[in-house]
């Protein structure tokens, strides 16, 4: 019992908790039963092959895919279920759109494609989930989003449409879009690798600023540059599983020869 209380405890202080969870496309077994914890405040970079899994874990936290398996805990609330007493014992109830939309309202994600609407201004783009997803009033979410682009370099961009806009600055409008929801946690699904080699450094350069106010963030991506400085926690897959993690250090120093030979394609 006393175990089953630790390991409640560390449920309700972690950002997040990944515990032995599976995704399965019909008979493609993506995730393969993976653990995991984010603690507040911190950002754990997650590295590894094409096809490992990384951005199918970024998903199932988000809610946008549905888990084959296990248990995802965000701010120390399960997604996605509730639990019942059943005749049995406990069962899970899937939660109905609402409650997984106000779930999915704590975190922000950004995609390694800009998904920004082209037809709207960088200001309208940041908008328009505060006007018609969280009800904010129009001229309370215009200050917010004129807020967040400054914050993110865009200030004088307001009136810009995004194919009058480069790569990176599409991607900082993203990530303003993003921050103007006020999430308790931020996702990056390898925010930039659309990007030309030149425009990348603006990019990371928000997330280090936003990391450094102390977000929570989940990253994955290629930058090894970015891990090493940055990340709290390296977190390395492959083949759908968590092969290791540690701190930076372990960029430098690996054990598992999956990652020593990942290292030197990358570095």
């Amino acid at each position: 019992m006393a175990e089953q209380d630790s390991g409640q405890e560390s449920r309700n202080q972690a950002a997040i908790v990944v515990q032995g969870v599976h995704k399965a496309f019909g008979n493609l077994h993506v995730l393969r039963g993976i653990n995991l914890e984010v603690e507040p405040g911190t950002v754990t970079a997650i590295l590894g092959p094409s096809g490992s899994g990384k951005s199918t874990l970024l998903r199932l936290i988000n809610q946008l895919e549905e888990r084959t398996a296990g248990d995802i805990y965000v701010g120390g609330e399960l997604t996605g279920y509730k639990r019942l007493e059943g005749a049995n014992g406990p069962v899970l109830q899937r939660l109905d759109e609402k409650a997984i939309a106000q779930q999915r309202s704590k975190i922000g994600m950004v995609f390694q494609r800009f998904n920004l609407f082209p037809h709207m201004t960088a200001l309208a783009n940041v908008m328009e989930a505060p006007v018609h997803v969280a009800r904010v009033p129009k001229a309370r979410a215009q200050e917010e989003a004129v807020k967040q682009l400054d914050r993110v370099g865009l200030g004088d961009r307001l009136d810009y449409y995004p194919s009058q806009l480069s790569g990176g600055q599409q991607q900082r409008v993203a990530i303003a879009r993003a921050l103007a929801m006020h999430p308790q946690i931020m996702l990056f699904d390898e925010p930039t690798s659309a990007l030309d080699p030149e425009l990348v450094g603006e990019v990371l350069g928000v997330m280090k600023q936003v990391a450094a106010q102390g977000m929570t963030m989940v990253v994955v991506t290629h930058e090894m540059g970015f891990a090493r400085e940055v990340a709290n926690q390296i977190v390395f897959m492959d083949e759908g599983l968590v092969v290791e993690q540690g701190g930076p250090e372990i960029i430098d120093h690996p054990h598992s020869p999956r990652f020593q030979a990942f290292l030197q394609t990358v570095l």
